[in-house]
């Protein structure tokens, strides 16, 4: 079972009540909702049927949002709270829990994360996808009589603990934990529309890039230097925040002009603090300072490494000749090769002239045109093609 909580609202649960019932566009079919349960005074909303114009949330509405007003009017504070609570419980593809088991996980879930008999909430099924998921919408401000809300602190790990709890009371698969995975959730709306577009979305793109470095710095034992400069060579940059004393306390991401932090790319690996003692990736507090230089790099990396390329002539009626250079950067080994043929061309009477052709994508071919002023018009036209190989291991 898989256990997500939604960010937190402030205002009217109207959005949230309204979506949960379907009388606001979902990602998903909506033919079986069910009110699994409820905390509250006003009737269920699907008690006259399930078609749009039946569906009655007014009731609930109205005694979900009175709660705050009478906080309002019984507090005297100026601090402004976030009462809208929403979760989902989700069951993996083929496995089923009937409408008391629900019941009861849900009530598992909300003693786990700290709600009571003094907090409103409803619970709704849906059945219409491939895994059975429940919507649950709860109040966090209590009803008794200092008005308290319920704390959110370590929300996140509390969720993951009474699922475990939850998977185990009713013999459920276990997922994996977010600290074993490196996967995030992705609405149904944004994966039609990467696949329309052809593309992924930002965060989950750089979520797989990052765990990319991550994972390879570790089966090299490597440290924060070694991560920021495989970070760079996927165009991710690092910035770091800092304490009074000058040291990290936090550590964002930087891609195609996108800074997301750790903690909200995923917060249970990806944070300083998680990569540093969970992760393994070593961080000498004495070497700060270079390593907030090596993280303000921009340059690319394949600019400062050694790369060796093939030189390879094919004329007509002759063998190929291939030559291998080594070079830092391709243009320049270019410049240097083609002055050489055309000096060695100009000592043989050879005119010769340089176009660039396109063969194939990413593979450039020069298409050397040379006249032979000596032979007969018929044997002029001689082509020489020129073209660039980069060898696949690549010398640091």
């Amino acid at each position: 079972m898989i256990g997500k909580i939604t960010d937190k609202g402030i205002g009217s649960f109207r959005n949230r009540i309204e979506y949960i019932f379907g009388l606001r566009k979902h990602e998903h079919a909506l033919t079986t909702i069910r009110t699994i349960g409820r905390n509250c005074f006003s009737p269920d909303p699907l008690r006259n049927g399930h078609e749009k114009d039946k569906i009655d949330v007014e009731g609930m509405i109205a005694e979900f949002d009175a709660v705050e007003k009478l906080r309002d009017n019984a507090i005297d504070s100026d601090r402004v709270v976030k009462p809208v609570w929403h979760a989902i419980l989700a069951l993996p593809p083929g496995e089923h829990l009937n409408d008391k088991q629900w019941s009861e996980a849900i009530d598992m879930f909300l003693s786990d994360l700290g709600f009571d008999e003094t907090n409103k909430w409803v619970a709704v099924l849906h059945g219409d996808t491939d895994h059975e998921h429940c919507h649950i919408v709860a109040n966090r401000i209590r009803l008794d009589e200092e008005f308290s809300m319920v704390k959110d602190s370590n929300e996140r790990s509390r969720s993951c603990d009474s699922t475990g709890r939850i998977e185990d009371h009713f013999g459920l698969s276990k997922a994996p934990a977010p600290s074993e995975t490196w996967g995030t959730a992705i609405s149904r709306a944004q994966m039609e529309a990467a696949e329309r577009e052809g593309t992924i979305p930002l965060k989950h793109k750089m979520i797989a890039k990052i765990a990319g470095a991550v994972e390879a710095t570790q089966q090299a034992h490597g440290d924060m230097f070694m991560l920021v400069s495989l970070l760079r060579r996927q165009q991710v940059y690092v910035h770091f925040t800092k304490n009074a004393d000058g040291q990290p306390t936090g550590i964002s991401y930087e891609h195609q002009g996108t800074v997301i932090s750790g903690r909200k790319l995923k917060r249970s690996r990806l944070t300083f603090q998680k990569l540093t003692t969970q992760e393994g990736i070593e961080y000498d507090p004495e070497t700060f300072r270079e390593l907030e230089i090596e993280a303000a790099r921009r340059d690319a990396e394949r600019e400062e490494r050694v790369r060796v390329f093939y030189l390879v002539l094919r004329a007509r009626n002759r063998r190929p000749i291939r030559l291998s250079f080594k070079a830092r950067q391709q243009k320049e080994l270019e410049d240097t090769i083609k002055a050489i043929i055309a000096l060695l061309l100009s000592l043989l009477g050879i005119r010769a002239n340089w176009e660039l052709e396109d063969k194939k994508p990413g593979e450039p071919y020069y298409q050397l045109r040379s006249d032979w002023v000596t032979l007969p018009r018929a044997e002029q036209e001689q082509e020489l093609a020129i073209a660039w190989e980069e060898d696949p291991a690549l010398a640091l």
